[in-house]
C-alpha cells in the first residue's frame, strides 16, 4: 500500500510551499488508494510552539487535507530514537562526541538517489561528514528522526522540497545502516516569487490562513497550487475529485514555479462563478452583517449582478457593504472627476425621470435614455456620475442592473445627495 506523509515543524506557520508539498502527498495517496499521514516534527524544543502546531492543524483542516491514522509527535518518541542510536553505537556505526552522537558516514562509495522528478542524482560521499544524530540534550536531529519515523510508519513515498536532496543522501546511508528499505523519493522544485527570487512574505509566503481571511476558497487555492509545478494538458480549473483522479508523479515539473497572486485571484474567481448561488449567499452572510439584513431575493439578485466582478468572497462582501450601506462615501478621485457643475441639469432630470418610472430594469433604462436624448449627450456622461452617487465609485454592473437592487426611494435620495454635493463644491 502507498503511504505518504506531511511532516511540518511547529516552529512557524503553514505556508504556500508546505501546502503544495502536503497537497501532492495527499493527492498521490488518494489517487493510489493509499494512506496520507501527518507527523509533527517538534524535536526542536526551543523553537517549537503549541500555537504554531494548532495553526498548522487549523490550516490543514481548512484545506480539507485530512490525514489517516493518529498524528505522530516526534517529541513523544525520544526514547525510541535513543534506542536506535544505541543500536548504531553497538554496531560500530555511530559514536559519542562531546555529549552528542554522530553517525559514521560511509565514504567508500557515492550515494545514488533515485528520484521521480530529477532522475538519478549522485552525491559525492566525500561531502557527507559524520553528522550528529542525537544532540547532547537528548533530542534527535531531523536527519535521524525522519528516517526512523518514515520506516516505522511504513512510508513508501517521501515528498519534500529539492533543497533536501543532499540531506536525502545522508538519510539513505542511515537506512542502509539499519537495513531499512529505501522509499521512493519525490523532490519538488522550489516555488519562487514573480521576480524569480526565493518566495517571501512580500510574494505570498505567509500563513495559509491569511488566504482564508482574504476570502479565497480552499478548493481554489489547492487548484492553483496543484498546477504550480504539475502539468495535465491544458486544463486549468479542477475540482478536488478531478485533482485526485488525474494526479500522477510523471506530471511533476523539474523547473521551479513562480507564485503569481493575480493568477490565484483568477482561479478563485472561476471557482466563485462555478459555486451555486445559494452557497455563495451563505458565504456572503457569514462575512457580512449587511447581507444578513437583506431579503433572500435581493441577496441572490446582488450575487448575480456582482459575482462576475469579484475575485474573492471578500470582494463580494465589500461591494455588498458599500451598496447597501446607510451612508455612501465617495471615492474622492472619482467624485472630483465626474461630479461636476456641467452634469447638474442632466442629473436633476434623471431624478425626475426615475421618480416617474416603474421600478424595473427596462423602465429604468428607458428613463435614463430619455434624459440623454433630451440633453443630446451620450450615456457615458450620466452613467459614471450616477454610479458614484449610488455606489460611491465607478465600478459596478450596468446602471439599470445596479439601481434595481435598491429601493426606488433610496436611489432617488442618493442622486439628490450627489446633486447637493456638486452644488456645494462647485466654484
Amino acid at each position: 500500500m502507498v503511504k505518504t506523509r506531511f511532516a511540518p515543524s511547529p516552529s512557524g506557520y503553514l505556508h504556500i510551499g508546505g501546502v503544495r508539498t502536503a497537497l501532492y502527498a495527499w493527492l498521490y495517496a488518494r489517487n493510489q488508494g493509499g494512506k496520507f499521514l501527518l507527523r509533527i516534527e517538534d524535536t526542536d524544543i526551543e523553537r517549537s510552539s503549541e500555537e504554531s502546531k494548532l495553526s498548522i492543524l487549523e490550516g490543514m483542516k481548512w484545506l480539507g487535507l485530512e490525514h489517516d491514522e493518529e498524528i505522530i509527535h516526534q517529541s513523544e518518541r525520544f526514547e525510541v530514537y535513543k534506542d536506535r542510536a544505541d543500536e548504531l553505537i553497538s554496531a560500530g556505526k555511530a559514536y559519542e562526541s562531546e555529549g552528542a552522537i554522530r553517525f559514521k558516514s560511509d565514504r567508500s562509495s557515492n550515494v545514488i538517489i533515485s528520484d521521480h522528478v530529477f532522475g538519478d542524482v549522485e552525491v559525492n560521499a566525500d561531502e557527507l561528514d559524520d553528522f550528529i544524530i542525537m544532540r547532547s540534550n537528548g533530542a534527535p536531529t531531523y536527519h535521524f528522526a525522519v528516517v526512523i519515523d518514515d520506516f516505522e510508519s511504513g512510508i513508501t513515498h517521501v515528498m519534500r522540497g529539492d533543497d533536501h536532496l543532499k540531506n536525502t543522501a545522508r538519510h539513505i546511508q542511515l537506512m542502509k545502516a539499519f537495513d531499512y528499505p529505501i522509499p521512493d523519493f519525490v523532490h519538488l522544485p522550489m516555488i519562487l516569487g514573480p521576480d524569480g527570487s526565493r518566495l517571501s512574505k512580500r510574494h505570498g509566503a505567509m500563513n495559509v490562513l491569511h488566504y482564508k481571511e482574504e476570502g479565497f476558497s480552499s478548493e481554489a487555492l489547492l487548484n492553483y497550487l496543484v498546477r504550480l509545478g504539475w502539468s495535465k494538458g491544458d486544463q486549468e480549473i479542477f475540482s478536488i475529485q478531478e485533482m485526485i483522479d488525474g494526479f500522477d508523479l510523471v506530471g511533476i515539473n523539474k523547473a521551479s514555479a513562480k507564485f503569481d497572486i493575480e493568477k490565484l485571484r483568477w482561479v478563485n474567481q472561476q471557482h466563485l462563478l462555478n459555486t451555486d448561488d445559494s452557497e455563495l449567499k451563505m458565504m456572503l452572510e457569514a462575512r457580512s452583517d449587511t447581507a444578513k439584513g437583506l431579503n433572500d431575493e435581493v441577496t441572490i439578485n446582488f450575487i448575480n449582478a456582482y459575482k462576475n466582478r469579484a475575485n474573492t468572497i471578500n470582494d463580494l462582501v465589500s461591494s455588498c457593504d458599500n451598496l447597501f450601506s446607510d451612508e455612501i462615501k465617495y471615492d474622492q478621485a472619482s467624485a472630483d472627476k465626474f461630479l461636476k457643475k456641467e452634469i447638474l441639469s442632466p442629473l436633476k432630470d434623471v431624478v425626475d425621470a426615475l421618480k416617474r418610472s416603474e421600478w424595473n430594469q427596462e423602465s429604468i433604462s428607458e428613463a435614463l435614455k430619455s434624459v440623454c436624448e433630451k440633453h443630446e449627450i451620450g450615456f457615458g456622461k450620466i452613467g459614471q456620475p450616477i454610479r458614484i452617487a449610488v455606489t460611491g465609485g465607478t465600478q459596478s454592473p450596468s446602471i439599470d442592473q445596479t439601481l434595481i437592487l435598491l429601493d426606488q426611494s433610496i436611489v432617488v435620495d442618493r442622486i439628490e445627495a450627489a446633486i447637493e454635493y456638486i452644488e456645494e463644491n462647485s466654484n
